[in-house]
């Protein structure tokens, strides 16, 4: 790839991903347009999200309550301390924490930001509806026999039916897709019951065998109750009833005022970088500004807007731990790039030989970066992630933003320093 095409590549992620990030700002821009701002806020999902540490949110202490005659045991709670992990994950990666009630076996207690609960336009009563429903899933013959059930369930998510309006479809087990098979071949002209915690939510007619599977769930959806129901079916049926212990909101635990002492002390951090640089390296500082601040304005944008991730003190953690990698990295090259001009070499095989050997650590230092962030991620807890996706997002932006922006900048830098000196010659 030339040197023009990368440069052309990487201004136009910067440039994209920089509009995004404006558009993302909690305030209405004079000049942006609402409309715009409320497009990619509330239907693309891209906007600040702050957690619990910075802007609190609410706590709930949910109980297991046995259903008649269940004896309730701690198989039982785990279970449900699972489901309720199931569910909560629908909610997307909002630095959501659930633990054990120390004081309590019985007990499991939730805490969820403020800002997830806006977005996803629900109060505490509705978190306690939502995860308080048993979401017992059942398909009933015409004979009032269950012929599926939630644990034939391999996964369900929001689609749309024949006349373009949401629904939840579904994917059963391989066990499952077979009794389904079964029961559409028994049934064809008849209708199936899908029934949901008892209730009736659709009397699909069978027109034919159905295999493959798959199946949908219509009826008068939004769009949000789609979701709603596709996230409980997902998350499973719960294996106790519960009620609620306690409900209070809290506050944060960092709050605004650390918020904007961290925004000062990075603006200071920014400014010595800035001078450290240009100090040491001059113009070379110069384009690892350009390619600092790249990497800024696209770790923010894939963060907000694709991970739809929180803010949190563990996420800007990992992402001030990563640029400072940035940093060296840069520092890495032009280090290896000035010992090969003092062995005598043009500056253009200087820059080639500079990125063919110290890329090499470069890559190496970063890809283990990776490997830690992804073990945080699957294997950490929940409050983990944020701080596990700007770690590996940040490692992999090392590697991509010195090979796409930093190398041809500073070709072309040489090139045209060399064309100026044989002018003048």
């Amino acid at each position: 790839m030339s040197k023009e095409w990368k440069i052309g590549i990487a201004a136009a992620l910067v440039v994209v991903s920089l509009l995004f990030l404006i558009l993302a700002l909690p305030v209405n821009l004079p000049g942006i347009g609402y409309d715009m701002q409320k497009v990619v806020r509330d239907q693309w999902g891209i906007k600040f999200r702050f957690g619990l540490d910075i802007k609190g949110g609410v706590q709930i202490t949910l109980e297991a309550v046995p259903y008649e005659n269940q004896t309730l045991t701690q198989d039982d709670v785990n279970q449900l301390k699972t489901v309720l992990e199931n569910r909560i994950n629908t909610l997307g990666l909002g630095e959501i924490k659930i633990y054990d009630d120390p004081g309590d076996w019985k007990r499991v207690v939730v805490e969820i930001p403020a800002d997830v609960l806006s977005e996803k336009e629900m109060d505490a009563q509705g978190v306690v509806d939502f995860l308080g429903k048993p979401a017992k899933l059942e398909f009933v013959d015409p004979e009032g026999n269950v012929v599926i059930t939630g644990a034939d369930l391999k996964s369900a998510y929001v689609t749309t039916d024949q006349a373009g309006l949401p629904a939840v479809g579904l994917e059963f087990t391989s066990q499952g897709a077979k009794k389904f098979y079964d029961a559409t071949s028994k049934w064809v002209g008849q209708t199936i019951e899908i029934r949901l915690d008892g209730q009736v939510i659709s009397s699909p007619t069978v027109q034919e065998a159905i295999s493959g599977g798959k199946a949908s769930i219509t009826g008068s959806f939004t769009i949000a109750e789609a979701r709603q129901l596709a996230a409980l079916l997902q998350g499973g049926a719960l294996p106790t009833q519960i009620k609620v212990s306690a409900l209070r909101n809290v506050g944060p635990s960092v709050g605004s005022q650390a918020l904007e002492g961290m925004e000062l002390a990075g603006i200071a951090a920014a400014i010595a970088i800035i001078f450290y640089m240009i100090i040491n390296y001059g113009a070379l500082g110069g384009m690892s500004i350009l390619s600092l601040l790249s990497f800024v304005i696209l770790d923010a944008a894939i963060y907000i807007g694709m991970f739809k991730a929180v803010l949190s003190l563990s996420g800007i953690g990992g992402f001030i731990l990563t640029l400072g990698m940035a940093i060296d990295s840069n520092i890495i090259l032009y280090e290896r790039f000035m010992e090969e001009l003092n062995k005598g070499k043009t500056p253009r095989r200087a820059v080639e030989d500079a990125f063919r050997h110290a890329f090499v650590t470069v890559i190496d230092s970063n890809v283990s970066v990776i490997v830690v962030s992804l073990i945080l991620f699957y294997l950490g807890a929940p409050t983990l992630r944020g701080f596990a996706i700007t770690l590996g997002l940040g490692g992999v932006l090392n590697i991509v933003l010195p090979w796409l922006l930093l190398d041809p900048l500073l070709e072309s830098f040489v090139s045209s320093r060399s064309e100026k000196a044989e002018v003048q010659a």
